[in-house]
């Protein structure tokens, strides 16, 4: 039997289970029932390589890397299989609150490590909800009633009360049955306001169209969202009148940062050992990248956002993995060139300057979705809302601003390293570092070759 809990972690039996399992010291002890549950989960991998969680730390930090990783050629989702067992919903929902916690003490409620575990909890129900859709209809029905009245009264529940939930962008208010300011969602409501208008048609049937199972399950989500949303905010809140925060807390942290440095490693990056190259496109060795750009890449509060993402972040990424020698090169040169199909600009170039977005606060697009128009006319393919080919050469290919008009314009973004000594441009120091990278991984070769092994 699926309990609600493994859906939705702030019904009343959820509460229950984190008082009973919820104690900080026990939160990285071993769990043996969570070990049997996960190596009893069918199609799991149990190999080393799937590091399968043995403590509830361990667990909170799994579903944040799985989210993350989903993104990325490594990823295979049978070794997160456990975390669509319906068994393991007791460890699931203590995971869930201390995931929750470590961000809002760690990085606070608007911060891009926060909106991912939002996003994660999202996608986390969604893939639960489809696999209860195997179900007979009555389960679905009875089992989605049952989670969302934990939350609201859906036999009473009006749109004025779910501004905040229509904020997630899950539901759309105009797809809505109104009948006075009233949601309808549930079927008895749907036939004593519709049933007489509805002839030579199965009620049921219009029922699911136009609201059933969908709406309830988008519903769901939102409100968790934003449940999820509001609590993080109180934790930071309360945080603030902490003398220091919890070491688990801390410990936990910094996990995810350093799994988002993985992940995005293993999405956009190559490696140190590739081949060197400056007139063709090449794969990203983000170790080489500049103090400037990992910090742009980590996210710009409001205020210096759009220039950091356009005229900065921008030519950098895409000179980057296109072209980075462009600095010995005479004229000027259009994407294209280099990238005939785009295939590597729609793809690596444009979803990495997209993430840095995404990662400022609040996300650059969501307050201003026109600053989409200005990257694509800085990578030479005019103002226009979508990268087409017909487009390039209304406007130029910028290339990576110098290091310094960026003291001058950002001067936050420029926290010199040693490496940045006698550099003048982002680019420069990305292809010196590239080159030292290459040389070490060289000498390194030749050691152990010496060595004989």
């Amino acid at each position: 039997m699926i309990k609600t809990s493994f859906i939705n972690p702030f019904s009343s039996d959820a509460k229950e289970i984190v008082s009973k399992l919820g104690q900080i010291d026990k939160l990285d002890t071993e769990e043996d029932n969570l070990i049997n549950i996960i190596n009893h989960t069918h199609g799991q991998i149990l190999d080393r390589s799937a590091k399968i969680p043995e403590t509830i730390k361990q667990l909170a930090i799994r579903k944040y890397e799985w989210y993350l990783y989903r993104k990325t050629d490594k990823f295979d989702e049978k070794r997160y299989e456990y975390l669509f067992n319906p068994d393991i919903y007791e460890y699931d929902v203590v995971s869930f609150y201390l995931l929750c916690q470590a961000v809002a003490i760690g990085y606070g409620p608007d911060s891009h490590e926060t909106k991912q575990v939002i996003d994660m909890e999202k996608e986390l129900i969604n893939q639960r909800l489809e696999k209860i859709k195997i179900e007979p209809n009555d389960f679905q029905e009875s089992f989605l009633r049952k989670t969302l009245n934990q939350l609201i009264d859906t036999n009473n529940t009006y749109w004025v009360n779910l501004k905040e939930v229509l904020e997630q962008g899950e539901l759309d208010l105009n797809k809505l049955l109104l009948v006075n300011g009233r949601v309808i969602i549930e079927y008895e409501d749907f036939m004593e306001e519709y049933g007489n208008l509805i002839e030579h048609r199965d009620p049921r049937t219009m029922y699911e169209v136009t609201c059933g199972v969908e709406l309830k399950s988008k519903l769901l989500k939102s409100l968790i969202m934003l449940h999820t949303k509001n609590y993080i905010k109180t934790v930071y809140e309360m945080s603030k009148r902490m003398v220091e925060p919890n070491p688990l807390m801390q410990d936990i942290s910094q996990s995810l940062k350093e799994i988002q440095l993985k992940a995005q490693e293993a999405r956009y990056g190559g490696k140190a050992g590739s081949i060197f190259a400056d007139n063709q496109p090449v794969t990203y060795e983000m170790e080489a990248f500049p103090p400037c750009v990992r910090k742009c890449m980590r996210g710009i509060k409001s205020g210096g956002r759009n220039d950091a993402i356009v005229l900065f972040l921008t030519p950098f990424i895409s000179y980057a993995r296109l072209y980075p020698g462009i600095f010995s090169q005479e004229g000027t040169i259009k994407v294209s060139d280099v990238d005939s199909s785009l295939e590597i600009t729609h793809n690596e170039v444009i979803p990495m300057i997209y993430d840095a977005a995404e990662a400022c606060s609040p996300p650059l697009f969501k307050d201003q979705p026109q600053e989409k128009i200005n990257i694509n006319s800085k990578l030479g393919f005019g103002m226009h809302e979508e990268l087409k080919l017909e487009n390039e050469g209304e406007t130029q290919w910028y290339t990576p601003m110098s290091c310094e008009k960026i003291k001058l314009h950002m001067p936050s973004l420029c926290t010199p390293n040693v490496d940045c000594k006698k550099i003048g441009n982002p680019l420069t120091y990305y292809n010196r570092k590239r080159k030292l990278m290459k040389r070490d991984n060289k000498n390194n070769k030749g050691q152990v070759n010496n060595n004989g092994n």
